[in-house]
């Protein structure tokens, strides 16, 4: 069935924005990647970003800041102080355009204690819907346990937590993209660094210690769901302490967006293993077209209650929005 435009409801969950001392803070690559005139958008949270979202028929944008954000930051306090700075910046537009815009708080993950603050502070004072985790910090990846009190918070404040990709460690991008350094990234590199994540955190028994954690990941799953009845055949007899199969604590834990893969066939994939009830609708805007995600969306051979799951049901549930 197709989508009526004049009866669309859309939220897009994983829709960037930049800050500009965050920007400062990165390496040359990312300065380069993220520089305003090479991602138009990417800089402006205001009547630009809405005029867009209009024009394609999207009703709410939660908000969140691009990668890597302030994870590669020595400084821990610096980190901080500049997560702090995007959050309240994040929460003027929010606050000026509340039918409009929601947000994902930016964390800073070197002081975790820090972190749980941030995030309580967003949530109880700005209305925040949750936060978006870029990857590892510094190498770190987040099954270590220094980092747990981030979701421990998360899940008492019952707000999900947003694995997005980050640049592949170091070392990973060394030995498998140096020679063709374009794979590290969109192409293939952030899929395998985030289903990667994804399993890391799974085998630590986050879960089981947090049983009532939520986590989204975005790119139609990060190839997980093709590779999930593979992984779990082969790592769930390995990890009888985790009291549940790996497959069955994605399926527990973990929701999927759309953002940047707007194909059918890998949309029906990820239903067929995650179910219509996990997934939601996402564009990656402004590194993505809202456009053709959209026109997409509205060609999509699927039943209505399908498409209300996808467009904005299970959005406004998860997030606790006005349902569009």
């Amino acid at each position: 069935m197709t989508a009526n435009p004049a009866n669309r409801k859309l939220i897009a969950l994983e829709e960037h924005f930049v800050h500009a001392p965050i920007l400062a803070e990165h390496n040359e690559v990312d300065r380069a990647l993220l520089a305003p005139g090479r991602v138009p958008g990417l800089d402006e949270i205001g009547d630009i970003r809405l005029e867009g979202m209009d024009k394609a028929g999207i009703r709410i944008q939660v908000l969140s800041h691009t990668k890597p954000g302030v994870h590669e930051m020595e400084d821990a306090q610096r980190a901080t102080g500049l997560a702090r700075d995007a959050n309240d910046y994040l929460a003027e537009a929010v606050a000026t355009h509340p039918d409009r815009f929601a947000g994902f708080a930016t964390l800073a993950p070197q002081d975790p204690q820090a972190a749980v603050r941030e995030l309580e502070r967003t949530v109880e004072l700005y209305g925040f819907r949750g936060a978006m985790l870029n990857g590892h910090t510094r190498g770190e990846y987040l099954d270590r346990q220094r980092f747990w009190p981030i979701f421990e918070a998360a899940a008492a404040l019952d707000v999900p937590l947003y694995l997005h990709p980050a640049n592949p460690h170091p070392a990973v991008h060394e030995a498998w993209f140096k020679d063709y350094p374009v794979l590290g990234y969109a192409p293939w590199g952030y899929a395998l660094e985030t289903g990667t994540h994804v399993l890391r955190l799974i085998l630590s028994g986050l879960f089981a210690r947090f049983p009532k954690l939520q986590m989204i990941i975005g790119h139609m799953g990060e190839m997980l769901p093709f590779g999930l009845w593979r992984a779990d055949g082969r790592l769930t007899p390995k990890y009888p302490q985790l009291g549940k199969s790996v497959r069955d604590t994605f399926l527990d834990h973990f929701h999927v967006t759309t953002s940047g893969v707007f194909s059918t066939p890998e949309l029906i994939c990820a239903a067929d293993v995650v179910g219509w009830d996990r997934l939601l609708f996402s564009v990656d805007y402004p590194f993505e077209s809202n456009q053709l995600a959209v026109e997409w969306f509205d060609q999509l051979p699927i039943a209505d209650s399908e498409r209300a799951k996808l467009a904005w049901r299970n959005a406004a549930q998860l997030l606790k929005l006005p349902a569009a």
